[in-house]
This record gives structure tokens, C-alpha cells and sequence, in this order.
């Protein structure tokens, strides 16, 4: 599936390479010397979603510097760039790698830009980025990511998200850094209605977000579902992710396929790629054996993506007249 393309949720720490993971973390002095990529693979079998995030957590802790900021970027984009892919917005848990390892904010938002610049220059793919909250981190950690993204706007920042573990977590209880972050003009996006039920959407659509990361589970509540619709909001699906985390058990069963069905807004992301095994390509397929769409159907789907995309307006145009330019001479049956 050629045809241009964005990627609006794929995470960096859950995109790293395997063998990158692996130097990273020799290099940095981690716990991985002698072990090689096949044993990687075994650990990274998780067995439900508390186990996931345990394992992306061993994925961000390979981070120390800015270089290694830059090189999963570019590294990211080039994986990308063979599947089609024009545009990414990559999410980063800045406030994790601030926590835990010291990682000064100028410093990792100087290495994904470096990246980022790299990336375009090298592969032709745009890198935007979305600075996330990870719920299980206080309240005020929020508002710290919050002015970072402020900061960050110069350095390719163009939302503010919010990631972790849903239960008992919804994104209401970050309000004040919501709209902080809002009446500055950064979006909100954040995960909802994955691990979380209908109320979990209901809870961050009160934000008015441009896109929801998965959001599926809107359709357990009619009611949420007529707010998606009248909002417009588009939904990141992710099916592979849904089914390796567990939250999905049979793609034919996934609320995706009547979601779309009744005109929600629906874009593909490939999630961590390294945790889940996925790629933005593989999504596309799986959205037509598994989801329902019909073959055609991904050509709107991919275009959507781009016009969903939060690059500057400027940017975010060309992408679409590019896509325009590519699939008015593209075959129906060969997209």
C-alpha cells in the first residue's frame, strides 16, 4: 500500500530496532551485554497490558542523550519511508526520560529535531512530534510536558498527549494542563477508550481533541458515538496493537468495523512496532481482512490520515496535494 501516507501513532521508544535496543544499551551500560536479538524476542512475549507497559519501559531506558533521540527518529523514518509514509507524528514520553534518567528538555528536544531534520533531508519524511503524559506520573508532571510542548513548538512539537494505563486515570483528572496547553495553541490528543471504556471517551471528548488514540470502545455508548460524529473526531486505530495487547480478541469483533461503518473518522497507526511486531502497511491490510474495509476505502483512509495530520498548514497542504498528485494515476486494485 504505496500510496502517500501519515503515520499519527507510532511511538519512539516502542519503534527502536531490535539491534538498536540492543547497542543502546550496551553502550549506555545497560543489562542487555551478550544477549543478542533472538532473546529480545522472548522477553518482549508480554502477556497482558500491565506487562506491556513493563517492557516499554525497558525500551525507554536504553535512552541517554540527545544522539540517541536523533538516531531512533531517523531510523524510525526510514522504516517508514518504505511503507509509503510521507508524515509521522511520533510520540515521546519526555517527562519519563526527565524522571528517571535526568534527561534535560532542551537536550531530547534538540535530538529529536536534529532527527527530524535529518529524516526529511535523507528519506523525504516529515517528523513532527507529540510531547505525552504518562497517567501513572502525578498531576503536576502533566503541567511540566505542558509547557514543554509550548516550548517545543520551534523544534517540531505539535501536541500535547497522554499515554499509560487507563483505568482510573481518565484525562479530566489533568484538566489544568489540558487547557493550559489549549489556551496556548497546542491540541490535546490523547489515548482513551482502549484499556477504558465508553466513559473514558466521553471524559477527554469534553477537551474537544482533533483525534483520540484508539477510541474504540466509543461504540459501547450510542450516545458517544453521536459525539464523535458531530465533533468529527478521528479515531487512531491500531488493530494489531488491540489484538496483542488483548483489548481485542477477534479483529472481526473489533467496535472499529462499526465505528467506520457509521461515518467515524478512522486513521491506521502502527503503535510500537517493535513491541507488537506491526508496521503501518501491515495495518492496511489488516483493516480489509479484519476490520471490513473495502480495498478502495484505504486510498480515503490514507488521505485522511494527512489531512488530519497537525504539521503547519503549509506542510500539512503539500503532503495532501501530493497524495492527490499520486492517486489520481494510481489503479483502484493497486493503491
Amino acid at each position: 500500500m504505496n500510496t502517500p501516507k501519515a503515520d499519527l501513532h507510532v511511538h519512539l521508544e516502542g519503534s527502536l530496532r531490535p539491534a538498536t535496543v540492543l547497542d543502546l544499551d550496551r553502550r549506555n551500560g545497560g543489562e542487555f551485554a551478550g544477549l543478542d536479538e533472538r532473546w529480545l524476542a522472548e522477553r518482549f512475549r508480554f502477556r497482558d497490558f500491565r506487562h506491556f507497559a513493563d517492557l516499554y519501559s525497558t525500551c525507554t531506558d536504553v535512552f541517554r542523550g540527545p544522539g540517541d533521540f536523533a538516531r531512533a527518529v531517523v531510523e524510525l523514518a526510514e522504516d517508514l519511508a518504505g511503507q509509503g509514509v510521507v508524515y509521522a507524528e511520533v510520540t515521546c514520553s519526555a517527562i519519563t526520560h526527565h524522571r528517571d534518567r535526568g534527561i534535560p528538555f532542551d537536550e531530547l528536544v534538540d535530538g529529536l529535531w536534529d532527527g527530524a531534520v535529518t529524516a526529511r533531508r535523507d528519506s523525504g519524511v516529515v517528523v513532527r512530534f507529540v510531547l505525552d503524559h504518562v497517567r501513572d506520573l502525578p498531576v503536576e508532571d502533566c503541567l511540566r510536558t505542558a509547557e514543554w510542548c509550548v516550548l517545543g513548538r520551534d523544534r517540531g512539537v505539535v501536541a500535547l498527549g497522554l499515554g499509560g494505563y487507563e483505568p482510573g486515570r481518565p484525562a479530566s483528572l489533568f484538566a489544568e494542563a489540558v487547557r493550559w496547553a489549549g489556551e496556548r495553541g497546542v491540541p490535546f490528543v490523547p489515548h482513551a477508550g482502549e484499556a477504558a471504556g465508553a466513559d473514558a471517551v466521553r471524559d477527554a471528548l469534553a477537551f474537544d481533541p482533533p483525534r483520540l488514540g484508539h477510541g474504540f470502545r466509543a461504540a459501547e455508548d450510542p450516545a458517544v458515538v453521536e459525539d464523535l460524529l458531530a465533533r468529527g473526531t478521528v479515531l487512531e486505530v491500531c488493530p494489531t496493537s488491540n489484538l496483542r495487547t488483548g483489548v481485542v480478541a477477534d479483529l472481526a469483533e473489533h467496535p472499529a468495523r462499526a465505528l467506520h461503518a457509521l461515518g467515524v473518522p478512522v486513521v491506521l497507526g502502527s503503535d510500537d512496532p517493535l513491541l507488537f511486531g506491526s508496521t503501518l502497511v501491515g495495518e492496511f491490510e489488516q483493516a480489509v481482512t479484519g476490520l471490513g474495509l473495502e480495498p478502495d476505502d484505504l486510498i480515503a483512509v490514507a488521505r485522511a490520515s494527512l489531512v488530519s495530520a497537525l504539521a503547519e498548514p503549509e506542510v500539512r497542504d503539500e503532503l495532501i496535494a501530493a497524495h492527490d498528485r499520486r492517486s489520481a494515476w494510481t489503479a483502484p486494485n493497486d493503491p
